[in-house]
């Protein structure tokens, strides 16, 4: 094989190798960790308010929960996880149902908890007309609990919560997927990215090459 040929081979893998190597090490540097990275984040979504008792339906007929009349009951529930990598201990979250009425009132609370046992403790720290503050002990990675309420009137719930370096991200119903499907179109892109520069720079090389040799056995 001639020097010429050599020198160009030698050349095209002194271009190609680093380039690749380059790309790859962008990719395990930025791109792969964005799917193993641990944080403190709790995400959230509200479900939409049902109905259960309606007083244009039901017309005078009350009826009692915890000593308080009522011929309206809606039904309100959130559902809170640990979003991010770490365990959460200690969080308190405050429920807050956004209203001025004088006559709303909060009827019952209740928690259903994933695990089902062993959950921790949860404690009810703070409670007014609008609003409940629980304490929750101890949050793990994927662990989750819906909160439900029965109120007597319709109004917004919003949650707040405060915690070292916290991270807090409301999930609405469509979304529930959207972090996890960018990070997979990004990852997926940049991977057809890097196989076309390569397969462009190596197909180009191998014809250049491959017509040098066919002019060199002439």
């Amino acid at each position: 094989m001639p020097a010429k040929l050599k020198k160009d081979i030698w050349l095209t893998n002194l271009i190609v190798i680093p380039i690749i190597i380059t790309l790859f090490g962008v990719v395990f540097q930025f791109v792969i960790p964005k799917f193993f990275e641990k944080d403190n984040e709790i995400s959230y979504s509200v479900e939409a308010q049902k109905f259960y008792l309606d007083i244009d339906t039901i017309g005078d007929i009350k009826l009692e929960i915890n000593d308080i009349e009522t011929n309206q009951l809606i039904c309100q529930s959130a559902r809170i996880w640990n979003s991010g990598g770490l365990p959460i201990k200690k969080l308190p979250i405050k429920y807050v149902f956004e209203t001025s009425s004088t006559t709303f009132k909060i009827l019952m609370v209740n928690h259903n908890t994933n695990p089902k046992y062993e959950f921790g403790n949860i404690i009810l720290s703070e409670t007014d007309q609008y609003s409940r503050r629980f304490i929750y002990d101890l949050l793990n990675p994927r662990d989750d609990f819906t909160i439900t309420f029965l109120t007597n009137e319709t109004a917004t719930l919003n949650l707040y919560a405060k915690g070292e370096s916290l991270g807090i991200k409301l999930i609405k119903p469509d979304e529930k997927n959207e972090s996890i499907t960018f990070f997979l179109i990004i990852f997926v892109s940049f991977i057809a990215l890097l196989f076309n520069m390569m397969s462009d720079r190596v197909t180009k090389s191998l014809i250049n090459l491959t017509k040098k040799i066919i002019m060199w056995n002439k």
